[in-house]
């Protein structure tokens, strides 16, 4: 029975066109089951090879995917590549070292994405355990004594293969682990001919990866997606940032993130893509608030984040700089704002803002967002986790809104607890999805659901703690008499291993893999 499915399956899928089936192999995230596709037949291995090996990205953890990784890699040098791994082995008339087995496919042909510092931590971790079979041999030093720059032999080789070989969408760089020679990277203009993102960090001195940064835009500038980490007080780094910002074409999104004082110039060179910037987060910088005039001039921006403040910015100088300034966004972060400059931002936002992050409630916040951006109807809001919290600035808010989406969270169970009984008063009925984080108790949640009269179709919860059967009882016990609630989803991060909730808010991919969904109309025919 179980093999004639199984034909039934295949002979299905063989019918649809090959378009179709390489389309639906492209929309299946998890690396396990594209990797179970490769041994259905010839056809479907040759469709997902290339996906596999666009994002190579293998778990740190596990050596033998970063020596599987590397080695297929290695089987792909030509000679020229193969002469720099072995170039302090080889001896006149000495070629055996270069007879490598040849690869299946030619992998890197397939690379989108060049994370370089997974690249590197995969030659420095599997170089240790190389040598346990023939080709591992070949690859591993027969000399004693090379050590660290052994590795740095394999990655100029690797690189060397990237250029010639692929044509990048996405490059990820890291000043931890400086590239190779420039002259490498600069000589690969196909090789960056269609990069769109770049991600770069840069936390201390890396004499090539500034470098390229300072002739990126000569060779590239067709950039759409920028992300930045600075961390040195360096004025060179930030005009050659600067620089690169200005040489492309069409920029869409920017992210900054660093404690790097000298970040004007960067700032400025926003200006350079007033018409085109759609999101721009900061994050841990020290900004100057004069860049809301800059960021204003830009038309169509729809996103922007803000994360932490400088506290010796003066709150007065904060609300002279924002008049006049605005925006027609749909989404606006603010975590760790002071009220006065959370209440200002909020101001500048324009009617259009639907999506509001805060962790920062007070009477002026709320009625600035009240009185100016009642179009919101995702709202995530952090419940401030001091002792003096007023509730009121908060079902004042909720209440005053329209909203479809409610996410709630805090670190602190009294005052989370205090807002979800107080909650079914003010909760608009136009709600459909509601969120709880964190910290909370069972039975608030059960007295919560129990008195809210509001018809919402959807309940996720993320407790912090590990969900075991008895929470999961509970649970079911208060829900399933809920006619209009169709979907429970409960996040199993704990049980996954990520276990820090503010840590892996962040990681949405991480986090989606983790939900776990009830169909509870499906649950109840079951009672």
């Amino acid at each position: 029975m179980t093999s004639r499915k199984l034909k039934g399956k295949i002979s299905i899928s063989s019918s649809l066109p090959s378009e179709t089936i390489g389309e639906i192999f492209k929309k299946i995230d998890n690396q396990s089951t594209l990797y179970s596709c490769l041994f259905v037949n010839r056809f479907w291995c040759r469709s997902v090879v290339p996906i596999l090996w666009a994002r190579p990205n293998p778990p740190l953890y596990k050596t033998s995917s970063l020596k599987s990784l590397i080695e297929s890699y290695v089987s792909c040098f030509n000679e020229d590549e193969r002469r720099i791994l072995f170039s302090n082995e080889l001896t006149s008339g000495d070629d055996d070292a270069l007879h490598l087995p040849s690869p299946l496919f030619e992998y890197a042909t397939y690379l989108k994405e060049l994370n370089y510092p997974v690249i590197r931590m995969a030659v420095r971790k599997c170089y240790k355990t190389l040598g346990n079979d023939k080709f591992s041999k070949q690859i591993k030093p027969r000399i004693n004594g090379v050590d660290i720059s052994r590795q740095d032999t394999i990655m100029k080789a690797l690189c060397k293969l990237f250029i010639r070989s692929s044509s990048l969408d996405s490059m990820i760089l890291n000043s931890h682990d400086d590239i190779p020679a420039v002259s490498i990277f600069t000589r690969g203009q196909s090789f960056f001919a269609n990069l769109s993102k770049l991600v770069v960090l840069i936390n201390h001195e890396s004499t090539n990866t500034s470098s390229l940064i300072k002739k990126l835009p000569a060779i590239c500038t067709g950039i759409r997606h920028l992300k930045v980490t600075l961390n040195v007080n360096d004025p060179i780094e930030a005009e050659n940032l600067s620089t690169l910002i200005r040489a492309q074409q069409n920029l869409l999104t920017f992210e900054l993130t660093g404690t790097a004082p000298r970040i004007n110039p960067i700032l400025s060179a926003l200006e350079s893509h007033a018409t085109s910037l759609t999101l721009v987060k900061f994050n841990d910088i020290n900004y100057q608030w004069a860049s809301l005039e800059i960021l204003g001039k830009c038309t169509n921006l729809r996103t922007i984040e803000f994360h932490s403040y400088d506290p010796k910015i003066s709150h007065d100088s904060i609300s002279t700089t924002v008049t006049g300034v605005s925006f027609s966004l749909r989404s606006l972060k603010l975590i760790n704002q002071p009220p006065k400059v959370a209440a200002a931002v909020i101001k500048t936002g324009g009617s259009s803002l639907k999506n509001l992050w805060i962790n920062t409630i007070n009477t002026e916040v709320v009625q600035s967002i009240l009185r100016s951006t009642t179009r919101i109807v995702h709202l995530y809001l952090d419940v401030a986790d001091t002792l003096d919290i007023n509730l009121d600035n908060y079902l004042q808010l909720i209440n005053g809104l329209k909203l479809s989406h409610l996410r709630l969270s805090s670190i602190n169970m009294k005052n989370l607890d205090a807002l979800l009984i107080a909650m079914p008063k003010v909760l608009p009925s136009s709600l459909r999805h509601l969120e709880v984080e964190q910290e909370y108790s069972l039975p608030e949640l059960g007295e919560f659901l129990s008195n809210c009269r509001v018809q919402f179709d959807e309940l996720s919860l993320f407790p912090n703690a590990a969900i075991d059967t008895a929470y999961l009882t509970t649970i079911l016990g208060f829900v399933k008499e809920r006619k209009s609630l169709k979907y429970l989803h409960l996040n199993l991060s704990w049980e996954a291993g990520l276990v820090n909730g503010r840590f892996t808010r962040d990681m949405d991919k991480e986090i989606q893999k983790c939900i776990y969904t009830i169909n509870l109309d499906l649950l109840r025919c079951d009672y």
